[in-house]
């Protein structure tokens, strides 16, 4: 375990609560991505998959066990530093569109280069 890894996840556990239901999506699954891997998650629809590329994504937290990222704990981030972290460090290609429908092409793709990473206008064309 010398070498350094990208992604760490130790016993890691994700629930979500309906009111008094609780739905394991993640029961203590534990591994690591090393660089210049490929990896891919399979699985059955409702089996985690996208619960868990969330939890790597930092666009959600754990329940429990650890988690690190590019060398960084992320379930000591809050909001605003995960949003950040995300902005620098991971890129993301969802399913589905994710365009917020008032703004231009344009407008999309310069809005998180304003907000998480603060990039000059004349930089962001």
């Amino acid at each position: 375990m010398n070498e350094k890894c990208l992604v760490k996840a130790e016993a890691l556990h994700k629930e979500y609560r309906t009111g008094e239901v609780v739905v394991q999506a993640l029961r203590g699954i534990s591994f690591e991505i090393k660089p210049a891997s490929f990896v891919s998650f399979v699985g059955p629809s409702g089996s985690g998959k996208t619960t868990l590329l969330n939890l790597i994504g930092c666009l959600d937290k754990p329940t429990a066990g650890t988690l690190e990222v590019a060398d960084q704990n992320v379930m000591l981030l809050d909001t605003r530093k995960s949003a950040a972290f995300r902005g620098e460090h991971l890129g993301f290609i969802f399913q589905d569109f994710n365009l917020i429908p008032v703004l231009s092409v344009y407008e999309n793709v310069e809005y998180p280069l304003l907000m998480v990473q603060n990039i000059p206008p004349k930089e962001r064309r």
